[in-house]
């Protein structure tokens, strides 16, 4: 099986401000499109052993850049499980500037082998992104022809069965950690998978 050439990723954050609001957590998975239709299928474990994962320094994104926190956000996180809500704890050995963010990316995607760019939703962490790496001096390191959302692609394959795209796998739902950034995007990957091998 040739390599990785699609990558997903998702952002946890304390704002719905794509501008200016602080984010907590990255979960980037890169796979390879082609086995979601072989003998070979991704596991929910492989995916979730194979995603990279990056803590955010909150502190600094407000003092150095300016990042606001909105308090309704904030409310939401507290009615979330307590394994997500891991994220907002400070962790001085694990939260890193928002500047390095540009690195992470590049040292864990094969640019010039990738073939598309998936997010939840390209209204949110796509600008997200773009944004941040802006504001650090750096540009977007894939052209934007790539760019896809697993919404509009789940909602397309899902197209007259009545099932809506946030649906959970089965077998899935016992590993699933909702709002976990690494859970999110391995997520994303066995839904499309499963339709994928259900058409």
């Amino acid at each position: 099986m040739s390599a990785d050439n699609s990558v997903i990723f998702d952002f946890e954050t304390l704002s719905v401000d794509v501008n200016q609001g602080v984010v907590l957590s990255l979960g980037l998975l890169t796979y390879n499109s082609f086995r979601l239709n072989s003998d070979e299928l991704y596991s929910y474990d492989e995916l979730l052993g194979k995603t990279k994962y990056m803590k955010f320094d909150v502190t600094e994104q407000v003092k150095k850049y300016g990042r606001k926190i909105d308090k309704s956000t904030l409310e939401w996180w507290n009615t979330q499980g307590e394994s997500a809500k891991k994220v907002l704890d400070p962790n001085p050995d694990l939260d890193q500037s928002i500047d390095k963010l540009y690195n992470f990316f590049v040292l864990n995607v094969n640019i010039n082998n990738l073939k598309t760019v998936f997010t939840r939703g390209n209204t949110f962490d796509i600008p997200m992104l773009e944004g941040i790496l802006k504001s650090t001096g750096y540009s977007v390191p894939y052209p934007f022809w790539m760019v896809r959302d697993t919404r509009s692609y789940l909602d397309g394959l899902l197209y007259g069965s009545g099932q809506r795209n946030s649906y959970i796998p089965e077998g899935c739902q016992e590993k699933f950690v909702a709002h976990d950034a690494r859970h999110d995007v391995v997520m994303d990957v066995m839904r499309m998978q499963t339709i994928i091998q259900a058409l």
